[in-house]
C-alpha cells in the first residue's frame, strides 16, 4: 500500500510540473512561456548581440516572436536541487553546463557593454562582455 501511494504522490508531482517538453521546446505554464530546446541550443555560439538577433530572426512551430530571454526568466528553468550539470530543469533534453546570453545588459561602471549570462554549470548569473561568444537558447511569450 506505502508504494502505490508513494508510486501515486510522484506522478501527481511529476504532472503537476510547469515545465512540460513538447517536441522541440519545453513549456513554462506558470510564467506562459515557450523556451526552445532543439540541437541549435548546444551549437551556436554568438555574442550577445548576435544572440538578440538569433531570437529575433527564428522562426520555428509557425511563429516567429521568438526573442532572448532576460535573466530573471532564466531563473524560472533553474533547478539548483540537481546533483548534477546542468542546473536547468530536467523538461529540457538541449542543455550543456556552459554560458547562455541573457537579454539583459548592465550598466555598472562599462557604459553597456557588459551583457549578463547564465551559467548552467551553476545556474548562477554572471556579466561580462558583450562581445564574447556564448550559446544561446530563444523564448516568446504565449499571451
Amino acid at each position: 500500500m506505502k508504494i502505490i501511494l508513494l508510486v501515486c504522490v510522484s506522478l501527481g508531482l511529476l504532472w503537476s510540473s510547469s515545465l512540460q517538453k513538447q517536441g522541440n521546446y519545453v513549456r513554462d505554464k506558470d510564467h506562459s512561456l515557450l523556451w526552445q530546446d532543439d540541437k541549435a541550443n548546444i551549437l551556436n555560439r554568438v555574442s550577445q548581440e548576435n544572440a538578440n538577433k538569433y531570437c529575433e530572426n527564428l522562426s520555428k512551430g509557425g511563429y516567429q516572436n521568438w526573442r532572448l530571454p532576460n535573466k530573471e526568466e532564466y531563473l524560472y528553468i533553474i533547478d539548483n536541487t540537481r546533483e548534477i550539470s546542468p542546473m536547468i530543469d530536467k523538461a529540457f533534453k538541449y542543455a550543456m553546463p556552459v554560458a547562455y546570453w541573457t537579454s539583459s545588459r548592465t550598466w555598472i561602471r562599462n557604459f553597456g557593454r557588459y551583457g549578463y549570462y547564465v551559467l548552467l554549470d551553476s545556474g548562477s548569473i554572471y556579466y561580462e562582455n558583450r562581445t564574447y561568444k556564448k550559446f544561446v537558447r530563444c523564448v516568446r511569450d504565449l499571451k
